[in-house]
């Protein structure tokens, strides 16, 4: 079987290192050398794009309450863990510079408009390219709207369960890519995406164990905590023939074999 490389996404940067989805976090995840760094993204009250998990801040900061019900300036108050600002979009966008790829799950309904804004500017003003992002989210209405918006920008629809028809939903919105959760990844499910021309990733892999079964499918990328331990080896012999994409400077571009 041939070799192929397996994309490697820091989960809200390096979480198992330092705060998730703060800047440090995207600093050691991109010392790590990962390819893509997965962030979170939520709106607050006085409509600014944030970089948060949780649908509310108690748990990770010094506050409490709903992001939706903060305006940015609350929340720019608000310590993570004790140290870190929380930040938005932008800041990480500039932050992050291009060194790496970005995947951006969209958390908060209602906000596509905005987040395209904010990538039209980056893509014609600070010399960006659509095939820098990745837009993830278990909002399939989202991402279809992006779909028809802008085609050129990646889509993954996130997946939790193993839905009766596999992979069809996916390919509904014409999605690129499948992200499925590691307990409930399967061959069948694998095989299913990769059939309808789209990649499979999976969520979230953090023990040499459920690598191991994951690379046994032949999924396309993983998304850990602990980008620099999971892979110990980047790109590890395929035990399963690969989809009929290649990576290049893209990531995601599309071979016919």
């Amino acid at each position: 079987m041939p070799l192929y490389p397996i994309v490697i996404v820091g989960h809200r940067g390096a979480c198992g290192y330092a705060p998730e989805n703060t800047l440090s976090s995207f600093a050691k995840a991109i010392e790590c050398d990962v390819d893509m760094i997965e962030f979170d993204v939520r709106q607050c009250a006085s409509g600014e794009l944030i970089v948060f998990h949780d649908a509310k801040v108690d748990y990770l900061t010094n506050g409490h309450g709903y992001i939706s019900e903060k305006t940015f300036d609350e929340l720019r108050q608000l310590k993570v863990l004790g140290n870190e600002v929380i930040p938005t979009l932008s800041d990480v966008f500039d932050f992050v510079d291009r060194r790496v790829k970005l995947y951006i799950e969209l958390k908060s309904p209602g906000i596509v408009q905005d987040i395209l804004e904010i990538i039209e500017y980056y893509v014609h003003h600070k010399k960006w390219c659509y095939d820098d992002f990745l837009i993830a989210s278990f909002d399939h209405v989202q991402l279809q709207e992006i779909k028809i918006a802008n085609n050129q920008i990646i889509l993954a629809a996130l997946m939790y369960g193993i839905p009766i028809s596999f992979g069809a939903c996916a390919s509904e919105i014409t999605a690129d890519i499948v992200c499925l959760d590691a307990e409930f990844i399967t061959q069948r499910f694998v095989d299913d995406i990769h059939n309808r021309g789209m990649l499979a990733y999976v969520y979230t892999v953090n023990d040499k164990e459920t690598y191991v079964r994951v690379i046994g499918y032949g999924v396309d990328g993983i998304i850990t905590d602990y980008p620099g331990v999971i892979p110990p080896d980047k790109y590890p012999a395929a035990t399963t023939p690969r989809s009929g994409y290649i990576y290049g400077e893209s990531l995601l571009l599309r071979k016919d074999f």
